[in-house]
């Protein structure tokens, strides 16, 4: 990707805050293997950049949602450990072979079709993670009988090693008995068979907030960026996070309006006396829902309003008379004190800071910042 870019929208990715992150949540779960869920290129940050530098700072394990996802994490240089969270078609497991990616298997017809398509021009081996159904309904299975015959089929077959086995918390975030049923579930199943390697149920909230010396490894996603997966998490943990995204554009253009004129697509706001207002060169093709009309910026220390309806490209704020092209705003900010936080900015339009960063748009250049250097990675300009 190349480092040119051409436009005064920048997204700010901190990676030293993303270290610090690492480094608390693995101190709370000292003794446990820290997988780095990465998936959905690192919750829209960038995966092959935030991968090496963890990979740099000593992670030694990550988790991706797709077989995409990680083969393009091996072709950018990473050489650590991969497992693939979702099911991959059977037919696809010799690029999992071929590229030394760890699979799930939901279940035991997976496994008997998957060992059916292995090529054996293939000389290596893939490893193989079950995957336990506690709850979620989503992937896996819940009967012991089949996981001790997926164990025995993978054991016994020459080319498929036996690593680890999961499930998934569906409620770990929020107040109530689920998760202590969910952990109770897995490791009544897990003590019925074979215990691998790599034993996993926590997300992020589990990995917060959970004391338990069953398991042998947690996987953080949100948190691993800053951010908590609830405010029952964050009110419930001894874990400190720092924000780790900052969105900052620079006004491009001003207008003064006489009362009665309008802005933007549908005349949706009107001046109600004389107003300057002021272009920002972002829009709902960057990630903004057109839902944060009415949303504040900071231009200056303060907050200033979103007028009008969101354009695909740009924005319209309302600003103080004696603002000047090329200012900088803030659109989401990287203190959680701040009115533009990442849960204000996604509470705003009724979402969760996971989507809310997912759906920054690839067209918005990433400037990844240490305390050593900054990188700019533009996607657009490859």
């Amino acid at each position: 990707m190349s480092d040119k870019y051409y436009r005064d929208t920048v997204l700010e990715v901190d990676l030293d805050a993303i270290t610090k992150n690492y480094l608390a949540i693995q101190r709370k779960n000292h003794d446990k293997t820290f997988i780095a869920v990465v998936k959905a290129d690192s919750y829209g940050l960038g995966a092959e950049v935030v991968s090496n530098h963890l990979a740099a700072k000593g992670v030694t394990f990550f988790a991706v949602a797709t077989l995409d996802e990680a083969i393009a994490l091996r072709m950018h240089g990473i050489k650590e450990k991969i497992l693939v969270l979702g099911t991959i078609h059977p037919e696809h497991i010799n690029k999992a072979i071929q590229h030394r990616i760890a699979v799930t298997a939901p279940n035991l017809s997976w496994v008997e079709a998957a060992i059916d398509k292995v090529d054996e021009k293939y000389d290596k081996k893939v490893w193989i993670h079950i995957k336990v159904n506690t709850g979620m309904n989503r992937y896996g299975t819940s009967d012991i009988e089949e996981i001790k015959t997926m164990i025995n089929k993978v054991n016994h077959y020459q080319r498929f090693i036996y690593e680890g086995i999961y499930s998934h918390f569906t409620s770990s975030d929020i107040e109530g008995k689920a998760t202590e049923e969910e952990y109770n579930e897995f490791k009544r199943i897990v003590e019925a068979v074979e215990r691998p390697s790599y034993v996993h149920i926590a997300n992020s909230g589990g990995a917060l907030l959970l004391d338990e010396d069953f398991t042998t490894a947690v996987r953080s996603g949100i948190s691993l960026y800053g951010y908590y997966p609830s405010l029952y998490t964050k009110e419930n943990t001894t874990v400190k996070l720092q924000p780790s995204v900052r969105l900052v554009s620079q006004i491009c253009a001003i207008h003064h309006l006489r009362k009665g004129e309008s802005v933007s697509y549908g005349r949706t706001y009107t001046a109600s006396d004389n107003e300057t207002v002021a272009t920002i060169p972002i829009g709902y093709a960057d990630g903004l829902w057109r839902q944060h009309r009415g949303f504040d910026v900071k231009l200056k220390n303060e907050n200033v309003p979103i007028i009008g309806t969101i354009c695909m490209d740009a924005l319209i704020i309302k600003v103080p008379d004696n603002t000047k092209v090329g200012e900088s705003v803030t659109i989401i900010d990287n203190s959680s004190d701040s009115d533009q936080a990442l849960e204000k900015y996604s509470e705003y339009v009724d979402t969760i800071s996971y989507e809310a960063l997912c759906a920054l748009g690839r067209r918005l250049v990433r400037y990844y910042l240490t305390e050593d250097e900054k990188l700019v990675y533009n996607a657009i300009i490859n």
